[in-house]
């Protein structure tokens, strides 16, 4: 096995950073990391995605204020709104049929290709010594998200990405394990049990927070899923012109 690159250990290492010092990100960094984001792959080369740098302060406090209090969506020095864009898509290319840009084909490409972007700019960041985090709170209301940024129809605001310089060094959460999330030539295998990995993490958060906090896996996301199931995306979507076909 070939010794790991500074690449590969980027990747390794990888943790959510939510506490920045307020080091400001100079202009050729912040042009390299999106740069970097618009090499990503792109599904029939629509780069059907659009990125909102957000420097208006007041802008920010409405982010963060959407997302539930995310105070590091106002202190990180860049934020980054990610949106599957067809509305470039619909108004630039000549296609027979209309309508195909409400199909919900096109809006999983828009999906991917801009979640795709970001990870790109995410990793961009982290390559240069920055850290950041991906918010997705900011789909709590997505129609003052709308209105915030003037969104035409067939855009659909993701996620917001913060950057900046780590104030601290941020812990790594631990993952499933592989054989949970790949299998070979089928589905991963169902039987297994899910025991060790909730215990693993139990373990994990009951360290951390020095037995303030020791619920396991399946108790965090069952819990986070049914705080905040965001019914209303699909009828933003759907009146934003996406998903009706």
């Amino acid at each position: 096995m070939k010794e790991q690159n500074d690449m590969i250990q980027t990747l390794l290492n990888h943790s959510s950073v939510r506490n920045f010092t307020e080091q400001k990100i100079d202009e050729t960094t912040k042009q390299t990391i999106l740069t970097c984001a618009q090499m990503a792959p792109t599904s029939s080369y629509l780069q059907a995605y659009s990125i909102i740098e957000v420097t208006d302060i007041e802008k920010r406090n409405a982010l963060s204020e959407i997302s539930g209090g995310q105070e590091w969506v106002t202190k990180a020095p860049l934020a980054l709104v990610f949106c599957a864009d067809l509305h470039r898509s619909e108004t630039l290319l000549e296609v027979s049929d209309e309508a195909v840009f409400e199909n919900t084909e096109l809006y999983t490409v828009a999906v991917v290709d801009a979640s795709l972007a970001a990870q790109k700019a995410l990793i961009a960041a982290q390559s240069m010594g920055l850290g950041g985090i991906t918010v997705g709170g900011i789909r709590n209301d997505m129609p003052r998200l709308a209105a915030l940024f003037n969104l035409p129809d067939k855009v659909v605001p993701l996620f917001v990405l913060c950057i900046g310089y780590p104030a601290e060094p941020a812990v790594q959460k631990p993952r499933l394990p592989q054989s949970f999330v790949v299998g070979k030539d089928s589905y991963p295998d169902e039987s297994m049990s899910i025991a060790t990995y909730n215990q693993t993490v139990s373990d994990f958060f009951y360290h951390l927070t020095n037995g303030v906090d020791q619920y396991n896996w399946v108790e965090r996301c069952s819990h986070a899923i049914n705080q905040k199931p965001r019914y209303e995306v699909t009828d933003f979507v759907k009146k934003a012109g996406l998903l009706l076909k």
